[in-house]
């Protein structure tokens, strides 16, 4: 069965920056990597089958002089994508955490627990388990951009 997803809506609904300066912009894009003649190369996704993975991508653009701190950027990930372990990265100097309640709390990936379903017990949860993913880029100098970015699996 293949599922269409409605990229630029998720995208748009999925992400939220905090602490922006009026010149600070950001603009988000999700890709899926498609094999042509034995060479792949990451285009932008408009129909994902399961299985496929998504490469979601955030630039922030800082289009002013002065140089921005802290900017947090939240990615909810979307409704039956699986974060892929290991995948969130930042361009420039950040901190990640990870959230498994819908973004109430964040945390490191050790100090993340779940109640196991079955035994009713506290156990560390899986990286398919994270519901939402948060950086904190450090600084953003004046006329400058980075990115933030991670990768899911449509299951």
């Amino acid at each position: 069965m293949m599922k269409k997803l409605f990229t630029s809506l998720m995208i748009a609904s999925s992400v939220m920056v905090m602490g922006l300066h009026a010149d600070v912009t950001i603009k988000s894009h999700s890709y899926q990597k498609v094999v042509k003649k034995k060479k792949a190369k990451w285009v932008k996704a408009t129909k994902v089958v399961p299985g496929s993975v998504v490469l979601y991508m955030n630039t922030l653009k800082n289009r002013g002089k002065e140089t921005a701190q802290n900017l947090t950027v939240v990615n909810a990930i979307p409704a039956h994508m699986n974060y892929v372990k290991g995948t969130a990265k930042c361009k420039s100097k950040c901190s990640v955490t990870y959230s498994v309640d819908g973004g109430k709390t964040f945390n490191k990936p050790k100090k993340l627990f779940v109640k196991d379903k079955k035994t009713k017990k506290m156990r560390r949860a899986k990286a398919k388990e994270y519901t939402t993913i948060k950086w904190v880029v450090a600084k953003l100098k004046g006329g400058k951009k980075t990115t933030v970015q991670y990768k899911a699996k449509l299951q």
